[in-house]
């Protein structure tokens, strides 16, 4: 039978309470008392649950992690900078996942409340003011990776400027001569994510003055399936649009189209330049390596446990919150081509 807090308590001829102050708040209690509680705990093997200490002291050592899907290939690198800074903090994580599903990400919150995390990290899906209630009532600090708040709940957020990764992907392209790119976005009744990329996408073209077409624009999922459906979509439109460069909203959109070309014989980079976001490990895999905007995705998880931290443990203080932008640059490949052979490095570093 499992060993119980009382169990401990008989064996140290002390009272369960003074079993739980040991396990909690052991400068609270007599060396002698102390030692001979521990000496039961180790005879009998007793291993505390951590949902009961948390009770206990109004906190657990545990993080909530709410993610939109498990099988997202960023997940695992953001993951790596979360469980790093945990660790180091002497922190566990409990994962949910939303699959996707706004009504299940906003069941994740009450699910990991219930379970006395001392905070959640809240990944991916914009935070608007339908959330607002919700903290309201949870009462427990949020922090935000790869994603933002526009409600009126103050939060820290850690994540890229998608807006201005996106104008530098296209003044990439541009400095290499494409002057007829196209977009493959996100598609989401919630993905801000998708709107910023976009948005980037449109102010590049129009500042660069190489004309801007809703025909050169088509939007996924951002995973291997929607962006080989997109690529199919905008080959459908290519005897009129001609274009010689894509530009995608994550590096499975460009790795899916990068595959629907190869089934119509088309080559990357020769008949069209492919340019991803994200940086996953499997964009070095593929053949030809991916090109691609890094998030620093590990960095991102250890600034987002390190602010929700802080706010654990300092609740009293200011708050820290608002959008961090975190650094990105363009990892060069082998998906773009450089249509104008008579650019120098010199001038293509102009371009940013």
């Amino acid at each position: 039978m499992k060993v119980t807090i009382r169990d401990v308590a008989s064996k140290a001829g002390v009272s369960a309470a003074t079993v739980s102050r040991v396990l909690n708040k052991p400068e609270l209690v007599d060396p002698e008392t102390k030692q001979r509680v521990q000496a039961a705990i180790k005879a009998l093997d007793f291993h505390p649950n951590a949902m009961a200490r948390g009770l206990s002291v109004s906190r657990t050592d545990t993080i909530g992690l709410v993610i939109p899907g498990i099988n997202d290939l960023f997940f695992t690198e953001l993951y790596r900078g979360i469980e790093k800074a945990c660790s180091e903090n002497n922190m566990k994580i409990l994962l949910f996942d939303s699959q996707h599903s706004r009504h299940r990400a906003l069941e994740g919150f009450t699910f990991l409340r219930r379970h006395q995390v001392s905070g959640i990290i809240f990944t991916s899906k914009l935070v608007d003011q339908d959330y607002d209630a919700l903290f309201d009532r949870i009462g427990i600090p949020v922090a935000l990776a790869l994603t933002e708040a526009t409600g009126r709940t103050p939060l820290p957020a850690f994540k890229v400027d998608d807006v201005r990764a996106v104008f530098d992907v296209v003044a990439y392209l541009v400095a290499r001569g494409h002057q007829r790119i196209g977009m493959i976005t996100g598609e989401s009744e919630d993905d801000r994510t998708g709107l910023l990329r976009l948005e980037g996408y449109r102010r590049a073209i129009l500042h660069f003055g190489i004309g801007y077409s809703e025909s050169f624009v088509t939007s996924g999922n951002y995973r291997f399936d929607g962006g080989y459906a997109a690529m199919q979509e905008l080959l459908k439109r290519q005897p009129i649009n001609q274009l010689t460069a894509i530009c995608t909203a994550s590096d499975e959109m460009a790795i899916g189209a990068m595959r629907c070309l190869h089934d119509h014989g088309l080559s990357v980079p020769d008949d069209m330049s492919v340019i991803g976001f994200d940086d996953l490990q499997i964009a070095r895999m593929v053949i030809p390596s991916l090109t691609t905007v890094m998030q620093p995705f590990e960095e991102i998880g250890e600034q987002v446990v390190r602010a929700l931290l802080q706010r654990i443990e300092q609740p009293s203080e200011l708050p820290r919150q608002g959008t961090y932008y975190m650094p990105h640059r363009i990892v060069e490949r082998e998906t773009v081509k450089c249509l104008n052979s008579s650019t120098s490095e010199e001038q293509l570093e102009k371009c940013f």
